[in-house]
């Protein structure tokens, strides 16, 4: 009987990490505590988008109920707030009898057990102590029918609670990491330029939205290469010229074994140029890319940003009106100047008069403190560059 025991505590272990590396059901979790304490019902309850939520039984409606309303009645929970918050490391793993607790003629006077617990099987309880910042206990209870627990009960669970601990703090790193990933994809796919990240023989390891479009479009003197017999063998970066292939792979070799990388350009068959930037890939990006720990060893990558020359990003109309406190008219006229019209040609093109056009220019240059004409354009440029690419 006791080696039975070892093994399904040592099985609830695997199983516990197991659900806090997201490889795993917290739900099998909850029914191997079950088995080995011998319970009708165990509670871990951890928030999320949907509120807090009870991870090791299935939901019902007595789930529904002590989420909805009865999580914030809870004694034990009340207790287990005020014990993590007074004394975090005495009572961090340790596990009770409910009793111990919270005194039985304060549980039996409490509306939770006279409209919720009694209903619910959980008249007898034994409380384990886990949390990183705030309490996270695991409540593991039984009906009147079937009696109270004991020390033996205790021993077993305040054998499982390091390695609960260990699952909550391991959950709620990767979450943070999942998090932090994809607040990283979203800010790239908005950036106005192509980014790509690749290993040192050109496998693209990441591509934003924009710089996807590129390889894909007709005038684009880049593609992506797969390679390998399987369709998991990778995507490869390559450049349609043979010498400009032969100028990345040395840039990219640079940038990742320590070099500084370097620019090039690169054409398409039809005359479109896009500008390459090579440098070795900034370590944060890196390692949401590679997905690695900060101690482990890194490979390294090479960040390319890339952008066509031969297309003019203008800032909208709004964005100058709310910059500069230009009018609409006036943001108009200066989206069309940027754009290589002259004076003449916005006049006809507006059906006004150049001296009108011309007023809106002196309005213009004075608004945005520009020195004249090209000096303006260098600053449209610039906000050109940072429009975001929206979807």
């Amino acid at each position: 009987m006791m080696k039975d025991t070892e093994r399904d505590l040592a099985d609830c272990v695997g199983a516990i990490y197991q659900a806090g590396a997201g490889d795993g059901s917290w739900l099998d979790v909850g029914d191997r505590i079950c088995r080995i304490m011998d319970a009708r019902r165990a509670v871990l309850v951890l928030g999320g988008s949907g509120g807090p939520r009870n991870l090791l039984m299935p939901p019902d409606g007595s789930e529904s109920a002590y989420s909805a309303y009865f999580h914030a009645r809870d004694p034990y929970a009340a207790k287990a707030r005020y014990d993590f918050a007074t004394a975090r490391a005495h009572h961090l793993g340790n596990a009770k009898l409910g009793a111990e607790l919270v005194a039985e003629t304060e549980l039996l006077r409490s509306e939770y057990y006279f409209d919720f617990a009694r209903h619910h099987e959980r008249r007898h309880v034994i409380g384990g102590m886990a949390g990183i910042t705030e309490a996270t206990p695991i409540l593991v209870s039984r009906g009147d029918d079937a009696g109270a627990f004991d020390e033996i009960h205790v021993r077993l669970l305040r054998t499982l609670m390091p390695h609960v601990q260990r699952a909550i703090e391991l959950r709620a790193r990767l979450g943070r990491e999942d998090e932090a990933v994809a607040l990283t994809r979203a800010a790239l796919d908005a950036l106005p330029v192509g980014v790509s990240v690749v290993d040192a023989g050109l496998k693209i390891r990441f591509i934003n939205d924009l710089a996807r479009r590129y390889l894909a479009g007709p005038d684009s003197g880049l593609f992506s290469l797969r390679s390998g017999p399987y369709a998991g063998s990778g995507v490869y970066l390559a450049a349609m010229s043979r010498e400009e292939a032969g100028v990345l792979r040395r840039l990219v070799a640079s940038a990742t074994s320590g070099g500084s990388g370097g620019a090039m350009r690169v054409t398409s068959r039809n005359g479109a140029v896009v500008a390459l930037m090579v440098a070795p890939a900034p370590l944060g990006l890196a390692n949401d890319v590679s997905g690695r720990d900060e101690g482990d060893a890194r490979e390294p990558l090479a960040l390319i940003i890339l952008r066509p020359l031969n297309r003019k990003a203008v800032p909208q109309a709004d964005m100058l009106c709310e910059m500069f406190g230009f009018s609409r008219a006036e943001a108009e006229v200066a989206i069309a100047l940027s754009g290589g019209a002259s004076a003449e040609d916005v006049a006809r093109g507006r059906g006004v008069s150049l001296m009108t056009v011309r007023s809106q220019i002196r309005s213009i240059l004075a608004k945005s403190e520009a020195e004249n004409l090209r000096d303006f354009e260098r600053t449209m440029a610039t906000l050109g560059a940072l429009v975001p690419q929206l979807r």
